[in-house]
């Protein structure tokens, strides 16, 4: 189902010289494991391999903190692609670092007709723009010229520096898409799961078509974000009418502190009557949070996709930064996004925040 890539790994200690080897694996990749470690093992000797066992969210995510306690030599890290600050932040551990994409060995072919037929169905679709996440990344050129054989013109955009192939999406980037969204009729995510192609579908104005090859289905998304957006604005309002106190939540994950942005946050919702409280936390989840009752709200400046995709989880509304910011009156409802990092961490120092 993935190709985990045992001879580039094999290289890799190898080359680095490693004895001891932290294995972290995306979340869905876990239960592979096992049989990863078999094959490296029979091809390098008197290596030690300790699998990370904690939550793996992205390239935001690197074990970095489990390596040092572990005494590790270096880190695989599969699933995802590197943001380039990873391997400097490496070095100056003192560890080395590999990155394995593990591409999905699964075609497009089975679930291509079903993709047709659903375009067809959809209204004056003649430019189409495609994108997907990283295990599928390899085989985006072959679907786009099947598509272009159908007399569709075929957009693929380039993202940020986060992402490293053209059409490839994160959960919390989709400049890929954004830089081609007024080229296209449609957008199609090619991949497993809704987590990516929602993340699309709230970020752009135009329709989006999930293409799920592993369940062998076509869904549009449309109606799902516009609930999910509605849902979103629901919490901002209720936080705005009835919360008066909020604690602030720190991600403690690698490239998840993002603890300029907390403090920004503090000192803007103080400056507008509000009582806050910061606290920093690896894992949030419902029941750490009702360790705080006397809070009214949180705001996570950790993931943006924690409020949006598991706000049905919480008993009070959870916040994104950009949704802190409607609160506090330094944005406007119509302004709300699924994640606009110029209101995060790169960009706090902006006028967008006013004390």
């Amino acid at each position: 189902m993935y190709d985990f890539n045992i001879n580039a790994v094999t290289n890799f200690i190898k080359l680095n010289k490693l004895k001891r080897v932290l294995l972290q694996f995306a979340n869905g990749l876990k239960q592979y494991s096992n049989k990863v470690i078999d094959e490296l093992s029979k091809e390098v000797k008197d290596v030690e391999f300790i699998v990370s066992g904690a939550s793996c969210y992205g390239a935001c995510d690197v074990a970095f903190d489990e390596a040092v306690m572990l005494g590790v030599d270096g880190i695989v890290h599969y699933g995802h692609t590197a943001f380039p600050e990873a391997y400097t932040h490496a070095r100056q551990l003192g560890l080395s670092i590999c990155f394995i994409e593990a591409f999905s060995t699964i075609g497009f072919e089975e679930v291509m007709e079903k993709l047709l037929n659903t375009l067809q169905c959809v209204d004056n679709v003649k430019n189409v723009g495609v994108t997907t996440s990283v295990q599928h990344a390899h085989i985006l050129p072959a679907l786009c010229k099947a598509l272009e054989e159908r007399g569709y013109r075929v957009f693929i955009g380039k993202g940020s520096d986060r992402v490293k192939y053209p059409g490839q999406v994160l959960g919390c980037d989709y400049t890929a898409a954004t830089t081609i969204a007024d080229s296209v009729d449609v957008f199609v995510h090619f991949g497993g799961g809704v987590f990516h192609a929602l993340g699309l579908a709230l970020t752009i104005q135009k329709p989006v078509l999930l293409c799920d090859p592993f369940r062998c289905e076509v869904r549009d998304l449309t109606k799902e974000a516009r609930k999910v957006k509605a849902a979103r604005l629901y919490y901002v309002a209720k936080a705005l009418d009835e919360a008066r106190n909020y604690g602030i939540i720190i991600g403690c994950k690698w490239r998840q502190r993002h603890i300029f942005s907390a403090k920004r946050i503090k000192e803007t919702l103080e400056s507008k009557g509000y009582k806050t409280m910061l606290i920093s936390l690896f894992e949030i989840t419902p029941d750490v949070l009702e360790n705080y009752p006397e809070l009214d709200a949180f705001v996570i400046t950790a993931c943006p996709r924690i409020p949006i995709d598991d706000y049905k989880r919480y008993r009070r509304p959870i916040l994104t930064v950009l949704e802190a910011l409607i609160v506090a009156g330094c944005l406007k409802f119509e302004e709300w996004t699924l994640c606009d990092w110029t209101c995060n961490e790169k960009a706090l120092s902006n006028a967008i925040i006013k004390s």
